[in-house]
């Protein structure tokens, strides 16, 4: 058997005269790129290859002795990602000390959450190749890379849920939308908030229909019935975890049921580790039963696992504040996977800060680090909610500014690309406090226009 690769990029090395595969197998071991390699005893010929076993095809030779090794790759080999290094002296064969001191993969690779594997080619016809490649996107077609794509988005909003101004329980109304989910259909679930209810809202549609709470938007403590949900989070089943707020618990609604499940809380407010105050969002780990609650009446996030009553602190947990050990008031949440982090909005520390889980502080990414707000491109006034695209870029409710910041990866300075800063209205280029936002798979925004109660959907271009 031979290995061949679909690209002669991939074979780093070809050397002679090696007496034996266990040679070659220990100059795979000493070279950091090698994964792959053959070996022909007649020839004596060791191949070294840039690829893992699985990217290539294992061949029929003509050389009769020619055999193939590769190096394993399991999850424990990984374990240090996302962790702390020292770039001066910290060496790893699967992991790289990155420019912020944390493990990350190798250039050319990607973490799908277990462990770092290459990067597909552009020429892929795999859509959930491109979903989970950093430097892959989905044209509808193939993938692309990343670097041909316009972000710009047009400024008028389109209003595809809610009627501005007109608050009401109506089907086709909501009452302070707060937060927003899209699955993969671009279908919308919004926490309607004074309305007690989850709304599920079909692109196009012009209603929506109840997936959780009453319809009459009645509220109440019961297994039926939510007070004042902020989020919901859908897995990639249909269920639901619902932020019920006021109830400062979480409920899991299955789907297709007509009722909820306490997973996280108890129903009363506390600061223990089977209590919450006033959770606001939750983020499911995708490759785990564990989901990570924002806890804002006790400044910290707090992670849950199903059929687990008690939580961990994972961040915060030390009283409000701006100290780096500290979260004040935190509101919107986001797992990163490939960082093994949490982006969190620190609402009331005018800033967009990362916790590495695992460790004791936060970094900045974006805003103030001691907590002044403001409305330049460098600062945020009171940020409800966030979220990433594939490449890293940041998006955030800037909603005491009334307006939408877009901070391209690793960059300070913002662009404001949906609402004007500082001025609230209700016309299709203003926003009067947007709480949350969303993107579709071709990056279309959407924004919970919360004080006109409407969501407006800003079209990339």
């Amino acid at each position: 058997m031979e290995f061949q690769v679909n690209s002669s990029a991939d074979l780093t090395s070809s050397q002679f005269s090696i007496p034996s595969i266990l040679q070659c197998a220990m100059i795979c071991s000493s070279e950091i790129k090698c994964q792959t390699f053959d070996y022909d005893a007649a020839s004596f010929l060791c191949r070294i290859f840039a690829v893992w076993a699985t990217e290539g095809l294992f061949i029929s030779s003509t050389l009769s002795m020619s055999r193939i090794g590769y190096v394993k790759q399991v999850a424990n080999l990984y374990s240090l990602y996302g962790q702390i290094c020292v770039m001066s002296h910290d060496i790893h064969r699967y992991l790289l000390c990155s420019n912020n001191s944390h493990w990350s993969c190798r250039s050319g690779q990607f973490y799908n959450g277990t462990i770092c594997q290459n990067e597909y080619n552009i020429s892929s016809s795999n859509q959930s190749q491109c979903a989970q490649n950093q430097s892959l996107y989905w044209n509808g077609t193939h993938c692309v890379s990343t670097s041909t794509i316009l972000l710009s988005w047009n400024t008028t909003g389109i209003t595809v849920a809610g009627k501005v101004a007109t608050p009401s329980s109506a089907p086709d109304r909501l009452h302070e939308p707060f937060g927003l989910a899209l699955d993969s259909a671009d279908t919308l679930y919004i926490a309607d908030q004074n309305n007690n209810r989850i709304q599920k809202w079909l692109s196009g549609a012009p209603n929506g229909s109840t997936l959780a709470g009453q319809a009459n938007g009645a509220s109440g403590a019961s297994a039926t019935t939510l007070n004042a949900p902020s989020s919901a989070a859908i897995d990639t089943n249909g269920n639901l975890y619902i932020a019920d707020t006021n109830n400062h618990r979480v409920q899991f609604w299955p789907y297709n049921v007509s009722s909820g499940t306490t997973v996280a809380g108890t129903g009363t407010s506390g600061s223990s580790s089977n209590q919450l105050d006033s959770p606001y969002d939750i983020a499911p780990n995708p490759v785990s039963n564990e989901f990570y609650i924002t806890d804002s009446g006790n400044h910290r996030v707090m992670c849950y696992r199903l059929g687990i009553s008690n939580g961990t602190v994972v961040a915060g947990g030390n009283g409000p504040g701006t100290d780096v050990t500290q979260l004040s008031t935190p509101y919107g949440l986001y797992f990163e996977s490939s960082s093994n982090s949490l982006i969190i909005a620190n609402y009331a520390a005018n800033n967009i800060v990362r916790w590495v889980l695992g460790t004791k502080n936060w970094t900045l990414v974006a805003g103030s680090i001691s907590g002044a707000g403001g409305y330049s491109s460098t600062l945020l006034n009171f940020p409800r909610d966030l979220t990433l695209d594939w490449m890293g870029n940041l998006y955030v409710a800037d909603t005491g500014s009334h307006r939408i910041q877009f901070f391209k990866a690793g960059e300070s300075n913002a662009t404001t690309i949906a609402g004007v800063t500082s001025t609230s209205g209700a016309n299709a280029i203003l926003l009067q406090f947007p709480y949350s936002l969303a993107l579709d798979s071709q990056l279309n925004l959407y924004v919970s226009d919360t004080y006109n109660f409407r969501i407006q959907k800003f079209l990339r271009y």
